[in-house]
């Protein structure tokens, strides 16, 4: 999609009131059921992650958009790897940091 595209879905996300750790987990297990049911590949697991990653990149205030897309990416990566895991509630979510690594 155009980054005009992704800033409308983006406001519309918003908009419906979508919240993070709901959204972020149901993908996650309903991607893993459907590449466990041979339905999704490994290009539409691509895709689902960089249609995440542009709206993380889009949500977020600082930086460059390709900067932040690419940082999104690899972390969705290594949550789709599973990695790394998503904190189970808001109490364990790390405090932000202005420049994360890369």
């Amino acid at each position: 999609m155009a980054e005009r595209e992704d800033r409308r879905i983006h406001d519309l996300l918003d908009f419906v009131g979508v919240r993070a750790h709901v959204t972020a987990t149901a993908v996650l297990q309903i991607c893993a059921e459907l590449r466990r049911a041979d339905v999704f590949d490994d290009a539409a697991l691509d895709r689902i992650k960089d249609a995440m990653a542009k709206e993380i990149a889009l949500a977020r205030n600082r930086g460059v958009f390709s900067d932040e897309y690419a940082h999104a990416r690899k972390r969705l990566d290594e949550l789709f790897a599973g990695r790394i895991e998503l904190p189970k509630g808001p109490e364990e979510v790390p405090a932000a940091t202005p420049n994360p690594p890369a």
